[in-house]
């Protein structure tokens, strides 16, 4: 889904019908080995946790020499979107050929409020003399922004590279044996589920409070998978919403609780060969990983049975929220 537009016009939506009800995520023995599918190999995970972490470490931006953290938004043709604590950063880049272009815009205002931000920002900084390279992997840009008001110039300085767009912005909190998670998940998810494992064994069960999605499916299922094995339940309390990949993580709970009020939103994906998920035959084999996931998670009937659902739901740049009955019927009905 385009993840600003969400932000923009759908992040709070109409919450759906349903009831305060608990459900065991058993999965059914199937007569016959299915094939298992992963975009990101079991094995390889170490690996593509330790190169993210060191793509990680490069991130860079720095602004009138002041270092801020910056979390990605979106990206549109030709433009990264990122926030950081006083705005966003509209960052020049062609996803295209995969090659760094002399743009950078500052936007500075209040990030809580994000159509007012865009549309009149407290500030506005701009390309003023900007250079790019890229080295080991990673696009840096060099230069200084202007202040079109006051024409005040400001030295700046950007690395990023494939870690900002896989890293997500999810935080966990810890509350006695609960842990409540927020934010877009992605790579940073899946570490941050390693360390809660490992570090705080009194947790029993996720609350997922408000997430907007993922932002890196390949390892979003994995992590999903770090749930199952350490018989984490997952909880949509009564205020919470989680959208698409959000959904998929409250698949993963040993048990996972719905209480009523509690938003699930779904939606199909885009695109191979030009063609959203919904348009393509259901032994394509795009859809391979997914099917893999809802599997083991949902068992080898229900589990197919809710992914299709989801496709059928909403175009990939829509959102449905599931209905009292559909909840019901994928994650409360017993698995055949």
């Amino acid at each position: 889904m385009n993840k600003l537009i969400m932000l923009l016009a759908v992040t709070l939506l109409a919450g759906c019908d349903g009831s305060s009800n608990k459900s065991s995520a058993n999965t059914d023995k199937a007569t016959a080995p299915l094939k298992e599918v992963h975009n990101i190999q079991p094995k390889d995970i170490p690996q593509y946790i330790e190169k993210f972490k060191q793509e990680h470490a490069r991130l860079e931006f720095l602004l009138d020499g002041v270092s801020y953290d910056l979390t990605f938004l979106d990206n549109e043709g030709k433009e990264i979107i990122a926030q950081y604590e006083k705005g966003l950063v509209i960052i020049g880049f062609d996803l295209g050929t995969g090659k760094p272009i002399k743009d950078l815009t500052v936007l500075e205002g209040d990030i809580n409020n994000l159509p007012k931000l865009l549309r009149a920002p407290t500030r506005r900084l701009t390309a003023h003399n900007i250079e790019v390279s890229e080295k080991n992997g990673d696009a840096i840009y060099i230069g200084q922004l202007m202040d079109p008001t006051t024409t005040g110039l400001y030295p700046v300085s950007l690395t990023i590279n494939e870690a900002l767009l896989s890293g997500g912005s999810s935080k966990i909190k810890v509350v006695d044996d609960q842990a409540y998670i927020t934010g877009a998940l992605g790579t940073e998810f899946y570490i941050q589920m390693q360390d809660l494992i490992a570090n705080s064994p009194q947790v029993k069960t996720l609350v997922l409070q408000n997430i907007e999605g993922s932002i890196n499916d390949d390892i979003n299922l994995h992590s999903g998978r770090l749930v199952r094995q350490a018989q984490l339940n997952t909880l949509m309390p009564k205020d919470g919403e989680a959208y698409s990949g959000g959904v998929d993580l409250f698949l993963s709970g040993q048990q996972r609780i719905y209480q009523d009020g509690g938003v699930l939103g779904v939606h199909s994906w885009c695109c191979v060969e030009g063609k959203s998920a919904h348009l393509l035959p259901k032994d394509h084999s795009a859809h391979g990983a997914q099917l893999t996931y809802v599997r083991e998670m949902l068992g080898t009937s229900l589990g197919p049975d809710f992914y299709f659902f989801t496709l059928k739901a909403a175009p990939f740049n829509g959102i449905h929220n599931m209905t009292k009955a559909e909840i019901t019927q994928y994650f409360e009905q017993p698995n055949p």
